[in-house]
């Protein structure tokens, strides 16, 4: 039975009535004409060293701006790619936008300059990834910067033989891995042992406890962890000065978050990047 107080479906809230319907029609066909025609880009969120605090590296994100639209939520978008098998085509066209972005700009940022790309479960095993990854390096001089490939949480990974050898074949091409959202969902020590990342990134969920009179355990805990285990830290979700302050005490690597900066085009950030250059440099 069909009534007036019919909810919209989670994954279209926010979008408005005409757009849901589109996507309820031709979800695919409308999200493959999308990626076709560059409506979805890559926005970079810098993160920072919790020392010094310059920026030390760059995670990208994908940002969709409809022409009728305007900006759909990757909460919506990504879900939608996978289920209809074209994330290995979004993160194509992403990664080759990401070389077109920073191939003539690389030289304002520090070297080492991480740039760490997300990994969907639906990316293993695509042989066009791990191209697109090396052709990332070379193109933006692999002395100067490193990959970093992000293990997300939407899906678990099975690990085969297979997977194992196109993770090792990756790790040929000096390509680092990073836990993402760690300690929540899959991402667990069995991933450590399978993967051994350079890197994990603990969630907000658990930075969002540090205030000046939350609960720091679980935190501290995982900072204990990674440091047993010689990984590197990266903070996720730092929006106030109160956690900023408390994981620099903590000596962890990196901190990222509104605090510092959200996702911005390609354009803010070699703005940032030079007015902390010409700070460095004065």
């Amino acid at each position: 039975m069909t009534t007036s107080t019919r909810r919209t479906p989670p994954l279209f809230s926010g979008i408005g009535a005409l757009l849901s319907r589109v996507f309820a029609i031709t979800p695919a066909g409308t999200l493959l004409d999308a990626i076709k025609q560059n409506q979805i880009v890559p926005f970079y969120q810098p993160f920072f060293d919790s020392q010094t605090g310059k920026i030390a590296g760059i995670e990208v994100l994908a940002r969709w701006k409809h022409p009728l639209y305007g900006h759909i939520s990757p909460d919506t978008f990504i879900p939608l790619a996978e289920k209809y098998n074209l994330i290995a085509l979004l993160t194509h066209q992403l990664i080759q936008q990401v070389i077109a972005d920073l191939q003539h700009r690389v030289k304002f940022f520090p070297d080492g300059l991480y740039i760490c790309l997300n990994l969907s479960a639906h990316n293993c095993l695509d042989p066009r990834f791990e191209s697109d990854t090396v052709e990332l390096l070379h193109k933006l001089d692999a002395g100067q910067v490193q990959v970093v490939i992000e293990i997300t949480e939407r899906h678990p990974l099975h690990f085969t033989p297979q997977l194992s050898e196109w993770f090792a074949t990756l790790r040929k091409s000096n390509i680092a891995v990073a836990l993402d959202d760690f300690g929540t969902g899959y991402s667990n020590l069995s991933y450590i042992h399978a993967l051994a990342p350079e890197f994990i990134k603990i969630d907000k969920l658990f930075v969002s406890q540090i205030d000046e009179n939350g609960d720091t355990r679980l935190v501290d805990s995982l900072i204990e962890l990674a440091n047993k285990m010689q990984l590197r830290i990266i903070a996720e979700g730092v929006e106030t000065q109160c956690q900023a302050d408390y994981l620099r005490g903590k000596k962890i690597d990196f901190m990222q978050g509104y605090y510092f900066s959200r996702a911005v085009h390609i354009e803010e950030l070699v703005r940032m990047a030079m007015l902390q250059k010409g700070r460095t440099t004065q």
